[in-house]
């Protein structure tokens, strides 16, 4: 929906129904995915995430799932934009995509998008990612020490599984002979398929019953109400550079060579920039990080868990592209936390965990600060962390 002229105020209490509705979309997309699933890491550990989305790539509700998974799909649903198979959307169609370099999170968390369509017309998109466990790579399981990102397995770049309501036979046939756990792959794929395909058709009668221009609206009114929120919690953070630094033990290869992680944290208003300038260069392994589907999502999640905690908040933040809209991300390219193609980057997740941490050493508070003060540091102080 782009006409913004037709975006009417909502009242309150259709406000919060829609908000419900929305947030209970989200999590049966999730509880479908993870209940059809027939491996583990699906199934059990829920590394999953899954939503709505409108035509401009805004997140309007996702699951309760993986913190890895907080923000990923837009990414995903830019790298489609630049890579779709025909380069237009039918009903119908299912798009399989996981391409590190085109937004993607790392190669195992292939994302299936469908297209939402009213009256033959494009107005959103139902997606979801989740971590497979074999994708053909030049070695089972999680691989780190492998040359370059064609050596991870199978890439799909705005790759369609359906065309039009029709399977494309020869890529699903592809996927077949091309895993080592093809039964468990393909089948965890079909349960995507019809999370995504059930999460489209709940917000067809989302529509259906409130009008889409209602819909939308309150969309757009959760996503402005979860931006304020993050940016009254940011805004109690006094102005200035905040920055931490630690280490991690090495590449996977090279053992004797430790690799540096650099956080500064600059915040301006309501408004913070998390920069990893000063990180150890790309590694010739897969230990490199994917920016726009890992770094810059790790970022959003360090931020959620630190300022809109359920635990410490007054008032519960949708979850969605609002809290995302405050922060800044930026690593230069070339860095770990931004390779340059077509270094591989699968391994990406402790690098993650590890620049979180130090996110929240930057801002942690003085030993004798009373429980619930606002994270903080001195202003320019430099926290390391061995």
């Amino acid at each position: 929906m782009n006409d913004m002229s037709k975006i009417t105020e909502v009242d309150p209490i259709t406000l919060q129904v829609i908000r419900g509705a929305f947030e209970t979309i989200a999590e049966e997309m999730g509880h479908v995915l993870y209940r059809m699933s027939f491996s583990s890491i699906i199934r059990e550990s829920q590394d999953l995430g899954a939503g709505l989305f409108d035509i401009n790539f805004n997140t309007l509700c996702e699951s309760e799932s993986t913190p890895m998974h907080i923000g990923s799909i837009p990414a995903y649903l830019r790298g489609i934009a630049e890579t779709l198979e025909d380069g237009e959307w039918y009903e119908g169609d299912v798009v399989v995509h996981n391409h590190p370099y085109y937004g993607s999170s790392h190669t195992p968390d292939l994302a299936i998008v469908v297209p939402i369509f009213l009256h033959n017309r494009l107005i959103g998109f139902a997606g979801n990612t989740a971590h497979h466990v074999d994708i053909g790579a030049a070695t089972p399981g999680l691989i780190i020490d492998v040359p370059d990102v064609y050596a991870e397995g199978m890439l799909f770049a705005g790759t369609k599984l359906y065309r039009k309501g029709e399977p494309n036979n020869a890529m699903w046939n592809y996927i077949r002979r091309n895993s080592r756990a093809a039964g468990q792959l393909v089948m965890d794929i079909e349960a995507q398929v019809a999370s995504a395909r059930l999460g489209a058709k709940r917000f067809v009668e989302l529509i259906e019953k409130y009008g889409e221009n209602v819909v939308f609206s309150a969309a757009n009114q959760l996503m402005d109400y979860a931006e304020r929120l993050t940016r009254n919690r940011i805004s109690e953070i006094p102005d200035g550079d905040y920055s931490a630094e630690g280490w991690l033990d090495d590449d996977g290869r090279n053992r004797d060579k430790r690799l540096k992680v650099m956080v500064t944290l600059r915040v301006r208003g309501d408004e913070v920039e998390v920069d990893l300038t000063g990180s150890a260069d790309q590694t010739p392994t897969a230990y490199n990080v994917p920016f726009e589907g890992s770094t810059k999502v790790a970022a959003f999640a360090a931020f959620r868990k630190l300022l809109l905690d359920s635990a410490t908040s007054d008032m519960r933040a949708p979850s969605n592209e609002g809290s995302f809209r405050p922060i800044k991300v930026t690593a230069p390219l070339g860095s770990i936390f931004n390779p340059r193609a077509p270094a591989s980057a699968e391994a990406r997740f402790t690098q993650c965990n590890r620049m979180i941490d130090l996110i929240i050493r930057a801002l942690a508070p003085p030993q004798t600060a009373s429980r619930g003060s606002i994270l903080r540091a001195d202003k320019g102080s430099v926290l390391r962390a061995d």
